[in-house]
């Protein structure tokens, strides 16, 4: 997902990755599981089979771990704050854990074509002998949508195959 935000003089470019569900609705998703799960697991207790309580539980558990992992790493952020004279690259996810700065003048993006034809490109911002790349998350038309925008700031763009 990619979301452009004036600010000021200031624009920023939020990259993330796309996410079929909040960690809201997991965890309605997950209470659901464990209503019905813990409701199977009291009528066999009830009929005598109480050892299927222990491995309901942990069941539930291992699908919300697993809920969890997943959610956490969707919430993964890459933002591009573009000024007049320098660019910022930061990434992280619940706030930022890599940042870089840049000067905007003197940095590139380099386009990198996939070996596989249906595969999106890689996208590298490039300054100096620096290079990070962005968006791995994104998909095809979502990095040729990055694309344009950074060539419509006048960053230039090189192609590599």
């Amino acid at each position: 997902m990619v979301e452009t935000h004036i600010v000021g003089k200031q624009i920023q470019l939020i990259m993330s990755p796309n996410r079929s569900m909040s960690w809201q609705t997991n965890k309605k998703i997950l209470i659901a599981m464990f209503v019905v799960n813990m409701t199977i697991a009291a009528c066999w207790a009830w009929m005598g089979a109480w050892m299927v309580l222990p491995f309901a539980g942990l069941e539930v558990m291992l699908v919300g771990i697993g809920m969890y992992y997943v959610s956490w790493k969707l919430s993964f952020k890459e933002i591009l704050l573009i000024e007049e004279q320098s660019l910022i690259l930061q990434k992280g996810v619940y706030f930022p854990k890599q940042e870089w700065h840049w000067q905007r003048d003197q940095t590139r993006l380099i386009r990198q074509e996939s070996r596989y034809r249906l595969s999106a490109p890689t996208l590298k911002l490039q300054y100096l002998n620096q290079q990070e790349e962005i968006g791995q998350f994104l998909n095809r038309p979502e990095k040729k949508q990055v694309q344009r925008f950074i060539e419509q700031l006048g960053i230039p763009v090189i192609h590599q195959r």
